[in-house]
């Protein structure tokens, strides 16, 4: 009678028994990530995605020195097994020819350390260190960090840098497996704070603003527009032509980089310009802040004060503020000056194309000084670049991440 009237309690409490005992005792747990959580069976853990990068991290940076040379280079994976939360590592080689038969095919599979091996990786992109392995025969396999060897000359003026010919630097490359919720949370709080922290040392240090005198530098540049203008440097031109969603997906792939990465985000990047870094500066520009703001104490070496995130940022900063004086200096329709003052795009036409054209386009087209070009077969006063560069910005700006 007794079992018969508490039947269900009795059931439950079997079950919860059993739950426990196959918790403790199951050696072949299944793990999944759902909105960057690790799962196990549908009782989640507080093993989160950054944790298993961070992982990643630690296992690649206490792993051996990589072998070969640039022409044929060993790369060290930090692989998350997702089903069982395992973080293992596997190294692939890529040679020169690889590469270049990627370029014209869009193959590469990279060959095995060892032969034999039949876990199967191909490169679904080549972007050096931040390129994106695939395992066509195990979905559940993600990479969250690689090891990837670069010229130690590459890296001067970093403490990074060894003392042979060859750094190792330990990178976590985009993924769709990255791109969360949790990871993009993450570097847009990082993003965030960096700003934040730089706008405080240039208030700290007391900054007087070159296009306002007598204005504390802070006081002329929206933090947010700062923002903005980092993600639209990152995001890909011609993905950003033919994407659907206004840059949407783009720029959380931006963020997701600078969510896995954080203080290393974008800090080996450079352009076929020259330009390097988060705020992609090219060197001239960045010494040019140096010696035209001393009080701000930039760090002089420019591999160093591009790597430094608050550091470049703080000469993000004083580049827009030199350059609204600039161009309201330079500008002969002051009536347009008068009527909507140096706008963000002004600015982010200069960042990426020099105030010198961004007068030309005023002086010469007013208020339609961006609009009157948009549209144009072949443009007069601004590259091709340059408006397709102020297209992102307005898209990206309106996207209100921050």
């Amino acid at each position: 009678m007794y079992l018969k009237k508490h039947y269900p309690s009795f059931i439950v409490f079997l079950l919860l028994a059993g739950l426990l005992v196959w918790t403790a005792f199951n050696s072949d747990k299944e793990f999944s990530i759902e909105n960057g959580l690790v799962l196990l069976g549908v009782v989640k853990t507080q093993i989160s995605m950054e944790q298993k990068i961070n992982e990643g991290i630690e296992l690649l940076s206490a792993s051996p020195v990589l072998e070969g040379d640039l022409s044929n280079k060993q790369i060290a994976l930090a692989i998350l097994n997702k089903k069982t939360g395992e973080v293992f590592e596997k190294r692939v080689w890529v040679t020169d020819q690889d590469i270049e038969y990627y370029r014209r095919t869009g193959i590469l599979v990279p060959e095995h350390e060892q032969p034999g091996d039949d876990l199967n990786v191909e490169v679904q992109w080549w972007n050096s260190f931040n390129s994106y392995f695939i395992f066509p025969d195990n979905p559940e396999f993600v990479v969250v960090a690689n090891k990837y060897m670069l010229p130690s000359s590459y890296l001067a003026g970093l403490p990074e840098q060894s003392g042979g010919q060859y750094t190792d630097i330990i990178y976590s490359p985009y993924s769709k497996d990255l791109h969360l919720p949790e990871i993009i949370e993450k570097g847009k709080k990082y993003l965030e704070e960096r700003v934040d922290k730089a706008f405080e040392q240039l208030e700290a240090r007391k900054v007087f603003s070159r296009s306002s005198p007598g204005s504390i530098i802070t006081a002329t540049v929206d933090p947010d527009f700062i923002k903005n203008i980092i993600l639209v440097e990152h995001i890909d031109p011609q993905g950003f032509i033919i994407s659907t969603d206004g840059g949407k997906e783009l720029t959380e792939r931006v963020l997701t980089v600078i969510g896995a990465n954080q203080e290393r985000a974008y800090r080996y990047t450079g352009s076929p310009a020259g330009a390097s870094g988060m705020a992609q500066f090219i060197r001239p520009t960045y010494d040019s802040m140096v010696i035209r703001y001393p009080e701000a104490k930039l760090i002089k070496d420019y591999n160093m004060g591009m790597a430094d995130h608050t550091n470049a940022i703080k000469a993000m900063v004083l580049f827009f503020d030199l350059h609204k004086k600039d161009i309201s200096n330079k500008v002969t329709r002051q009536d347009i000056i008068r009527q909507i003052g140096i706008t963000e795009e002004m600015l982010a036409a200069a960042y990426n194309g020099g105030p010198g054209r961004v007068v030309r386009s005023v002086n010469e087209y007013g208020m339609a000084w961006v609009s009157s070009q948009l549209n144009l077969s072949k443009t007069t006063v601004f590259r091709k670049e340059t408006l397709n560069y102020i297209k992102k910005f307005q898209s990206i700006k309106g996207l209100r991440i921050f």
